[in-house]
């Protein structure tokens, strides 16, 4: 038994010293990178047996609080963007970098925010740049509110109750006004039927130009043919002929007789505006 363990020590200590003589030939996972290759055969300068990198051993050349502002002989990137490894002193550098990548290869950083102080996390200008985009311009609210840590690109959810007072009602400075016949025929605010939660469905209030009642309740096309919602007609469903329409509306002292909904907003006679009407006759 003594022999037996005797035996293990030795090669132990053989596997040990073979380790520490020829580390690039049995476990050097790869080559350094081209800012770590005077430490390229000195493993122990990063490396403690058993305890892989501690942060002492990083921060021994890299100074935490200059990381960022200071490009020493190993810091081969620097920008006071990246000066925020001061906010997460307690964390584990090789929690981000790695190395051993090939030496015309920058270390590969995974970052993830959830490592930063709550404080810090909801501060995104501070390391990073406001976007000068139209959009962006007329936010007064966090980053967080739409965007997440994980992805940048993926907005979570966007509240047009962010954008700020003056360009909320404003939609066409973000969005282009559609190109149909429909739209091009309307000049209100987008919000008139439209919401800011919802573009769809909307809700047109076609009783702002004509009631549609129980007597005019029909298919669009029968007032507005091929579609067209630049024009209608009321000779789609009544059997007055334009000459007919033209001799009674003439009667009453009305000439501008086109437009039958400026004064005939329902089918209430009871309700009709008199607005064509040049000479106004007394009603008996």
């Amino acid at each position: 038994m003594n022999k037996l363990l005797f035996s293990g020590v030795i090669i132990l200590v053989t596997v040990s010293l073979l380790i520490v003589k020829f580390p690039h030939t049995l476990i050097n996972p790869g080559e350094l990178t081209n800012g770590h290759q005077k430490l390229n055969n000195d493993c122990l300068s990063c490396h403690s047996p058993f305890r892989g990198v501690p942060n002492t051993k990083c921060i021994a050349c890299h100074n935490i609080d200059s990381i960022g502002l200071v490009k020493d002989s190993i810091d081969v990137q620097f920008s006071k963007s990246i000066n925020f490894h001061k906010l997460i002193p307690k964390q584990n550098c090789v929690f981000c970098h790695s190395d051993h990548k090939g030496i015309d290869t920058t270390q590969t950083i995974v970052f993830e925010h959830t490592l930063l102080d709550k404080t810090t996390i909801q501060n995104c200008l501070s390391c990073h740049a406001r976007q000068e985009d139209k959009l962006h311009s007329v936010l007064s609210t966090s980053c967080s509110s739409c965007h997440t840590f994980e992805n940048w690109k993926t907005v979570s959810s966007f509240d047009h109750n962010l954008v700020n007072k003056n360009e909320s009602q404003n939609c066409i400075s973000c969005h282009q006004k559609p190109k149909d016949k429909l739209h091009a025929a309307i000049n209100e605010n987008c919000l008139t039927c439209h919401s800011i939660t919802q573009w769809k469905p909307a809700t047109f209030k076609h009783s702002s130009y004509f009631v549609l009642d129980q007597d005019h309740n029909t298919d669009c096309i029968v007032c507005h043919k091929n579609s067209n919602f630049d024009t209608y007609t009321c000779y789609g469903c009544h059997e007055h002929t334009p000459a007919n329409i033209a001799s009674e509306h003439r009667e009453e002292g009305i000439t501008d007789f086109n437009n039958c909904v400026r004064c005939h907003k329902s089918a209430d006679d009871d309700n009709i505006k008199r607005e064509g009407r040049l000479n106004k006759k007394d009603d008996d």
